[in-house]
Order: C-alpha cells, then structure tokens, then sequence
C-alpha cells in the first residue's frame, strides 16, 4: 500500500535522495540568479564614476561671469540653454523646478531691451491669467482660451530667439516660454541663485563606466544585461531545472 505522504516534498527537509538532489538543484539555480542580479549591481556600483554632462561645464565656464556680472549675448545664450535643459528633466524637484524657472526668467529678461522686457512682461501676466480661466472653463471657451494662450507662445518664442536662441518647432523653446514668470529675482546675483551651481551639478553629473558606456546590440550593456539578458537568463535556468529533473525522474524510474 502506497504511503499518503510519498510525493510530499520539503525543500528545507528532503525525505530521500531525490528530494535532497531537487533542493540542491534549486538552490543552485537561486544562487546564480542572486549573483547574475545583485552581483551585476555591486560590480556597476564598484566601478562607476561621477561623470558631467557637457552641459554642466558649460554652466561652470559662464557662472563666475554671472556673478562678475560680465554676461555678453553669447553668455546669455548658453546659461538659458543649460537652465532649459536642466527644467526639462522630468525628474526636477518642484523647488528646483521654481528656482530654475526664476533663473531662466531673470536670464532672459535681463538680456532684452527694456521696451521688449516689459511687452513680454505683459504677455506672461496674460498667460497666467488665462490658465486661471481655464481652470474653470468649457467646451468653445475652453478651446478659446487655449488656443489663445498657444498664440501669445509663439509670439513669445518668436520676439525672444535673438535673445535666447531657441527656435520656434524646437524641444526647447515649449520648456523656455513656460518656465517665464513676470515675478522674479532682479539680479542673478540675487542671494536666492546661491545654491544654482549645485542644483545644476546634481542634476547633470550621471555615475557612468565602462559597462555603461559600452554599446552592445545597439544598447547600453547594463541596459541590455538588466533589460534582456537578466530575461532571457531566468527562462535558460528554469528550462535547465526542468531537464535536470526530468533526467533524474528517468534515471530513477519514477512515473508520474
């Protein structure tokens, strides 16, 4: 008579040599899944290195201009150009995201004309108010006031690309216009710009090495390798599992 407990299996407490060869299988596949996944990540941790973006040394190169206060066009240009890279992460902190709006705002308006200054001026005090409108607004008036706040936009893309250097159709340009406030810091000397450097040092230094630098398949190795190859390595293991055990099931006569 069949006893009711022979196919039980207990992988901590294994009743015969087959389950104690399936426990070691087992954990034998847990420790090379363990090592393929954490081991990758202490190695990538171990060999990495702070790295910034061309960006950040541009920023670096103009800011002891910004606070000389000896900004030419072409400075202006690059410190926006940096600024609206930076407000365009989607990983900004909203206080960086206000700081870097009232630096961007303080930049631009501070390297226009005072007649053109104060014309934008009113057309950012416009815009803000149009959304507040649009908060409560519906159907036609709706599409009214956001076609509306589109046009003043392009008018400002438009009026500032000889200032700011960004096109109108560009990915900067959406990110420029909507980070202006007509409320901001006089001076980009202004006690408030005092921690800029490290906002922007924090946000354009990327822990890089050679498994992210290196390209395989058309992708970034430590991409690849957590992506696909972590992937592919599960399945290729539980398929391993499934012969190995089959093997043994065989070998020892056991049916099922």
């Amino acid at each position: 008579m069949e006893s009711p407990d022979q196919y039980n299996f207990s992988i901590f407490r294994p009743r015969n040599l087959h389950g104690r060869k399936n426990r070691n299988v087992i954990f034998t596949m847990l420790v090379i899944w363990a090592i393929a996944v954490f081991g990758f990540q202490f190695l990538l941790k171990s060999i990495q290195k702070p790295t910034p973006e061309k960006t950040l040394m541009t920023f670096e190169s103009i800011w002891p201009k910004v606070i000389a206060n000896d900004l030419s066009p072409a400075d202006y240009k690059s410190l926006l150009n940096s600024l609206v890279l930076v407000k365009g992460k989607n990983m900004v902190k909203p206080k960086d995201q206000e700081l870097l709006s009232d630096a961007i705002s303080c930049a631009a308006f501070s390297s226009m004309p005072d007649t053109l200054r104060r014309s934008l001026l009113d057309g950012v005090a416009e815009i803000r108010s149009l959304k507040t409108q649009l908060l409560s607004a519906r159907g036609d008036t709706y599409l009214e006031i956001a076609e509306t706040i589109k046009g003043i936009y392009r008018y400002i893309t438009q009026v500032t690309e000889p200032w700011s250097g960004f096109r109108e159709g560009s990915l900067e340009a959406p990110v420029f216009t909507a980070s202006l406030n007509d409320s901001y810091p006089a001076s980009l000397n202004d006690v408030s710009f005092t921690v800029l450097p490290e906002v922007m040092k924090f946000y354009l230094t990327h822990n890089q090495s050679v498994l992210t630098d290196t390209k395989f398949l058309g992708f970034p190795f430590h991409y690849f390798y957590t992506a696909v190859f972590l992937l592919v390595l599960f399945i290729v293991l539980c398929i391993i599992y499934n012969v190995l055990v089959e093997r043994r099931l065989r070998r020892e006569g056991v049916v099922e």
